[in-house]
């Protein structure tokens, strides 16, 4: 099972990795609420700064929350993470990704202890689908 879940999380990363070194493809109609990240490239660590960052103990818990879903596939839809988290997350603008048509999107989502999780959504008409996603500074 961990080895199941650590080729889960490389291929996220992987799919991630690969997308930062990528154009854009924005065709995508989401948004977060208003809160958007605005970088050239892909930056985990920038926020915007009206963001209402989450405290980490509901955080971590969000967080395994997110895990325990991703796992047993209830986790579907961005309404179903901003739900766990109590949040809308920030939409980082510029870095869509197209693959061969696909685009996938990635948000944010913020604690107050520096750690956060970025998702990666695959734009299904006006439906962002949850993907994967990446947790930064915690696990």
């Amino acid at each position: 099972m961990k080895r199941l879940t650590a080729l889960f999380f490389a291929s996220a990363v992987l799919l991630t990795l690969t997308a930062c070194s990528s154009g854009d493809a924005s065709t995508a109609t989401a948004d977060s609420a208003g809160y958007t990240v605005e970088v050239e490239e892909l930056d985990v660590t920038a926020f915007p700064e009206d963001y209402p960052l989450i405290a980490a103990d509901d955080f971590a818990a969000a967080f395994e929350e997110l895990k325990a879903a991703n796992l047993s596939g209830d986790a579907t839809s961005y309404q179903d993470v901003a739900d766990m988290f109590g949040v809308d997350g920030a939409y980082y603008v510029n870095n869509d990704y197209d693959a061969g048509g696909v685009i996938f999107e990635y948000h944010g989502w913020y604690a107050d202890n520096d750690t956060n999780v970025v998702v990666t959504f695959e734009v299904s008409g006006n439906d962002l689908d949850m993907y994967a996603y990446t947790g930064n500074g915690i696990s």
